[in-house]
Formats: C-alpha cells, structure tokens, sequence
C-alpha cells in the first residue's frame, strides 16, 4: 500500500468517527389479527354476556366505551364474535362485509355454507373469491384458522321443499388460537386408525368446552356463565392420510362425545386475500 493510500485510508477513517447514525429502528409492531382482539376482549371483559338473540343483536366495546355501554363490555353469541373481532382486526364497516359476503353478520351456517363453496389450502384460486380456503389437516391448522359447525335439521318435509322442516341445531363459530396438537395418549371415545389432535379456541357460548380439566379446563368453568371465553376442542383425523374426521366439543372423556361430520357437519378454515376496508357507505337494506 503506497504513502498516499495509506493517508486516504487514515483520513476517511478519521471522517469517520464524527459520522453519527440514527439508532436502529425498532421492529416494526406486528399488527395484531382477529384472534388477538378476541383474546384481548377474553382477558379484560368487565361485561361478558351471551346473547340469546339473533346474531344481529351482538356488540363489543374494547377499550373505548359507547354511549350505551362502557368499555370492555360485550354480548355476543357464536358467529357475530367471529365477526366483530374481524371488523376490529381489519377496520371493516358493515358495508366491507356486505360486499365480501353479501352479509353483515352472517350466521354460523352462513360462513358454513361460504366454506363449503371455498378451494382447499393450496387449490387454484376460485373464479368467485370466498376468502376462505378449506383446511383438511390437523397438521395444517394455525393460529386465525375458523372452526364452523353447519345446521342441523331433522323430521319430515312437509312442505315438500326438499329441506327438512325443524332445525336441531342452529350452528357454532370457534376461533383457533394455535396449532393443533397430537395427543399421544388418546382420550375416550378412541378409534382404530385415527389420531386425535387437542385445539385451542376462543369462541362465545354458553356451553362450556370441558370443565375439571385441570388447565385444559374451559375458562366459563369458575363463573358457570355463558359468554366469550377460551377452551379446547378435540379433532380426529385419519391415521395414515391425517384427513380430518370427526370432533368433540371438549377433552373430556366420555363414550358419546364424538360428533360424525355426516350427522353435524364442520370445517375449518383459513382466512385469504381479505381486502383492505373501503366503503364508509351504509349497506343496502335486506331484500
């Protein structure tokens, strides 16, 4: 190295040490999705009611109370959770949901039905996009994923319309607030040739997912009061394929808690390509 490159290299450096940098940016904050803003409501709610009513009748208030209630207050019921903790998440109006789904607040079977119509993870995209795809895996499923339990009707057709007449069950929404986990020591009922795979939720109800299970128990458990909570849910799933079966609504062990998909009817889901919120415009009235 010559004399002068030797003087270049002393003197940049010497510039050098009077160059000061701006501290490294902090990471950005992860914006927080619909499981979040549900489990936050799960952990501070001072009003924490189960509405009785139809799905329309729900409300939330988060840390900013209304006119009519105060902050951290909610009466909510099923699929109206689901869909206020995503109206929270993304900013959307009724009007954003209305024209994703036709819907402002869509019933269980609603979103049962929109899953049904959805690709499975990895499909091609639909001409019609639902904003769901199907998950068929235990394997597969992840925090956000939804849990949909469908309608359930029996009895006669009398009115010949090929439906049955009396509803047995109007259906359930559960968030997934985590992957699912195999249990290795299965829990009755058993079955030859499937796994079962324990998973975490938060939903609204005023049926407890389990009670004296130890920390798997169902928080509604210590008040015996409906309302937003968390819990978990067991699914089973085809040992050699990992296909998703049947369910229970807890981990508790009992002989008659499996529920057949061919007799109540579910999907799991995941979320896609939601659009950003854009319409401050009221939705058109119902037809």
């Amino acid at each position: 190295m010559s004399r002068r490159t030797t003087s270049l290299a002393v003197a940049s450096l010497a510039a050098a040490s009077f160059v000061t940098f701006d501290p490294a940016p902090a990471s950005a904050q992860v914006q927080k999705d619909h499981v979040d803003y549900a489990l936050e409501i799960a952990e501070n709610a001072v009003v924490n009611e189960w509405s009785s009513s139809t799905e329309g009748g729900c409300y939330i208030n988060w840390e900013e109370p209304s006119e009519t209630h105060p902050a951290w207050s909610a009466s909510t019921k099923a699929a109206c959770f689901f869909t206020l903790s995503l109206r929270k998440a993304m900013g959307y109006s009724p009007a954003d949901l209305y024209n994703m789904w036709d819907s402002t607040s869509p019933t269980s079977d609603y979103y049962f039905q929109l899953i049904s119509m959805s690709p499975a993870l990895g499909a091609p995209t639909p001409w019609v996009e639902t904003h769901f795809r199907r998950v068929t895996k235990a394997v597969d499923i992840q925090k956000g994923d939804v849990l949909v339990v469908g309608l359930v009707r029996e009895n006669g057709d009398e009115d010949g319309d090929g439906i049955r007449d009396e509803v047995l069950y109007s259906g359930h929404t559960v968030m997934i607030t985590g992957p699912a986990v195999e249990l290795t020591r299965q829990i009755m009922p058993r079955y030859s040739g499937t796994k079962q795979y324990m998973v975490p939720i938060v939903d609204s109800t005023n049926s407890p997912h389990g009670c004296d299970l130890g920390e798997y128990s169902d928080s509604r458990c210590a008040t015996g009061e409906g309302g937003i909570g968390v819990g978990y849910m067991r699914v089973y799933t085809d040992s050699s394929t990992d296909i998703l079966l049947g369910y229970t609504w807890s981990l508790t062990s009992s002989l008659k808690s499996y529920e057949s998909p061919s007799k109540q009817p579910y999907r799991i889901a995941r979320l896609v390509k939601l659009p950003p919120p854009e319409s401050t415009e009221p939705p058109p009235p119902p037809p």
